[in-house]
């Protein structure tokens, strides 16, 4: 079943930024309405998803494991759910140190990589479970992020936001690297110590973003000459540099296409 796009027209645009900046209960209303944007549910995913994460079999042998500089700011490990949610085993990524000095990330995530970009729509799903510092003590943390080129150099990410005093979900380097422009469509906060079913929907005219099967949040994004499409991507853990702390799991990472595709994936070590 394809899921209708709800990017807004520009005049819904508009008002949509200038009620996140009135005050509260018009706002509120607007966004949290239960109107067909707010309450889409992702694409239903493929029967066989394209790629999913086999490391409920223990196997770590199939993720990277990402340094700075060669050395270790935490650790990236297959073990067994830890949360008692009767998940199996999931993947754990711990920060336990600072990244050394010209470090700027914490890289504890595995790496998707397509030998050939697949070019179409696509759908990705995971489940995170969180806990990290709050928000006055804590960088920046990235729960994934995808490629339409090899260089890494379009992209975007679903990071951890925080709006009005309450963790949120977002996307970044929209429409273009380094921006954030997006439209919230959902209020829901990201709760912390809980699992958390994740839906990044993506096409050409955009992204939608879904928290436990609510739309959240849509942008445009430019893709530029290369079109809509995968080369890359990584989930796990993906922090800034200055953060001291901070735990991640994830469980049931998949990708599905829209298009056949019969090119195998590879991950890196």
């Amino acid at each position: 079943m394809k899921v209708r796009r709800c990017i807004l027209p520009s005049a819904i645009l508009i008002g949509a930024v200038m009620m996140q900046n009135t005050d509260g209960a018009i706002a509120a209303q607007f966004l949290d309405s239960g109107s067909a944007a707010a309450m889409a549910s992702p694409a239903a995913a493929a029967a066989v998803p394209y790629w999913q994460a086999g490391h409920e079999t223990g196997n770590l042998d199939e993720y990277s494991w990402w340094r700075v500089e060669g050395v270790p700011t935490g650790t990236l490990q297959v073990v067994p759910d830890p949360t008692a949610a009767g998940r199996g085993s999931v993947l754990k990524g711990e920060i336990t140190s600072v990244s050394p000095q010209g470090g700027d990330s914490h890289r504890l995530y595995p790496a998707l990589l397509l030998p050939e970009c697949y070019h179409g729509a696509y759908t990705s799903t995971f489940s995170v479970w969180a806990d990290v510092p709050k928000n006055g003590q804590r960088g920046w943390f990235s729960f994934a992020t995808y490629t339409n080129r090899k260089d890494w150099n379009d992209l975007f990410g679903v990071n951890l936001g925080f709006e009005e005093g309450e963790d949120r979900l977002v996307l970044f380097h929209v429409p273009v690297f380094g921006k954030g422009n997006f439209t919230r469509l959902s209020r829901k906060p990201f709760p912390m110590r809980q699992w958390v079913k994740i839906d990044v929907r993506v096409d050409q005219g955009g992204i939608m973003l879904f928290q436990d099967d609510r739309l959240v949040a849509e942008a445009r994004k430019n893709w530029g000459p290369e079109g809509v499409g995968l080369c890359e991507a990584h989930w796990g853990l993906y922090g800034e540099g200055k953060n001291r702390s901070g735990l991640m799991l994830n469980d049931d990472i998949s990708v599905s296409f829209d298009t056949p595709f019969g090119i195998s994936p590879r991950m890196v070590r």
